[in-house]
């Protein structure tokens, strides 16, 4: 009976509160692009102007994000080639500016969890009841310039929701919280701008 109660408290105990910043990685494309831009395209550094980070965690994660949305611009096939600095744009090629204005995540204990795993004897978090509740509000600007700095189109999105998370799901112990939803936010950035009539080429 005391092991039981041991083992109860410590299952009860399973939870936490903090906020935690999404930096990726943010892995590979689900898809390709439905409409590939028949452009190059170069990657300038992403601008992270989200609140409440110091300059060198900004600096961080601007190169970590550079070089993944890089290689996710290549992999998703966006456009027909991707320009490398310090290598001169071609006439018809076009450079991708983002910027990321809001990177805000916070897990809190699920309001359900501790009612639940008490009713049920702990069978809430054995048959994958929501222990946690992972809250993303995540935002970014893209800007695709000719190569004389003209702007071709400008988008806006922003991801923002709640997820459930049970002790099988892959977020229960999960060390980079929030890629996915990076990658959303950078996919409708992507999809969006990329299917501007002004990226035509003529």
């Amino acid at each position: 009976m005391r092991t039981f109660c041991f083992l109860f408290l410590a299952c009860l105990g399973l939870t936490g509160c903090y906020s935690f910043t999404p930096v990726g990685p943010i892995g590979e494309p689900v898809t390709v692009a439905d409409n590939t831009a028949q452009r190059g395209a170069q990657i300038a550094d992403v601008a992270i102007t989200a609140p409440d980070l110091k300059d060198d965690v900004r600096l961080n994660i601007s190169r970590q994000l550079t070089a993944q949305i890089s290689h996710y611009v290549d992999r998703g096939e966006y456009f027909t080639k991707l320009v490398e600095f310090p290598a001169t744009l071609g006439e018809q090629d076009v450079v991708l500016k983002f910027t990321i204005t809001s990177l805000k995540g916070k897990r809190t204990t699920h309001p359900g969890y501790v009612p639940g795993a008490l009713v049920t004897l702990t069978f809430w978090i054995w048959f994958n009841g929501p222990i946690y509740v992972d809250k993303y509000d995540l935002a970014g600007e893209l800007v695709i310039e000719d190569r004389d700095g003209k702007r071709l189109t400008r988008v806006t999105e922003q991801v923002k929701l709640d997820n459930n998370v049970g002790l099988y799901d892959n977020d229960y112990a999960n060390g980079s919280l929030g890629g996915v939803q990076l990658r959303q936010l950078i996919t409708r950035l992507l999809d969006t701008a990329t299917a501007a009539p002004q990226l035509a080429t003529h």
